[in-house]
């Protein structure tokens, strides 16, 4: 599987589930006057540019610090809602919120430490600044758009426009730098990427534009992932757990249910 040639699927696979729950395409002359429409543009671009920085960040210095970075972009939202837009504080958050960071950092701890990665690290150090600041800077970007009732009773629309241009860009990434068509194994990962990355984005956008606090559903959301691929791993594929992970799935259950008081 090419990494780009599966990206470039799962965003034209992600934009299908938008039509397909629509009942009709969202692509109109008039979307580039909608006021969400360049937002959509600039996230789709971040979409493609940082979603291959992710994966080369993985290949380089592997799945553990690449996920910890992903994930502590949880940060950068949080900060916003409550300096800037002036979101709900209270000793209970403040506590969710570290336990979710510590969450993070010790469900991907492994059992023995990777010298190969630590090893790749010292020639790769910036890929998790990049991989930190692109996940963060999205994450805003949607919170934006959402705090300021950009696209009130057009998510769909709004997600879906979003996912079109971000395999688009990745067409264009994929002629200008001549990385070959598609195999079979490329669109048979992008397609299935593509169907849970519509609805990761589309129940974010949707729990924002109902009410959700910032500082509350970006945690969650973050700590609630992590947890559920953390159960899936032990109950499905028999993974094993260290005690690390262990105090890392009850830190991130205890801060969904005290961040959501």
């Amino acid at each position: 599987m090419r990494n780009l040639q599966a990206i470039i699927a799962n965003y034209f696979t992600a934009y299908f589930m938008g039509v397909l729950i629509m009942g009709y395409s969202p692509v109109k002359t008039t979307m580039i006057g909608e006021s969400w429409f360049p937002y959509a543009l600039f996230l789709s671009f971040l979409f493609i540019v940082f979603f291959n920085v992710g994966a080369f960040s993985i290949q380089k210095i592997g799945l553990i610090i690449t996920s910890i970075c992903q994930r502590l972009s949880l940060i950068f939202p949080v900060a916003v809602g409550l300096f800037l837009f002036g979101e709900s504080h209270s000793f209970l958050k403040s506590m969710a919120l570290i336990m979710a960071i510590a969450a993070v950092v010790l469900i991907n701890i492994p059992e023995k430490n990777s010298s190969q990665d630590l090893s790749a690290l010292k020639h790769f150090w910036y890929l998790p600044f990049l991989v930190l600041f692109g996940n963060g800077t999205i994450e805003l970007t949607l919170f934006y758009v959402e705090q300021h009732n950009l696209v009130t009773g057009a998510s769909l629309d709004f997600v879906s426009i979003l996912f079109l241009l971000s395999g688009i860009w990745g067409l264009l990434f994929m002629l200008l730098f001549r990385k070959g068509f598609f195999a079979l194994r490329d669109i048979a990962a992008g397609i299935i990427l593509g169907i849970p990355n519509f609805f990761t984005i589309y129940l974010l956008v949707k729990a924002l534009e109902i009410g959700w606090e910032g500082s509350v559903l970006f945690p969650v959301n973050n700590v609630a992932v992590l947890a559920l691929t953390t159960l899936i791993g032990l109950i499905y594929f028999k993974e094993y757990l260290n005690k690390f992970n262990i105090a890392g799935l009850v830190f991130a259950l205890l801060a969904v249910v005290l961040i959501s008081q």
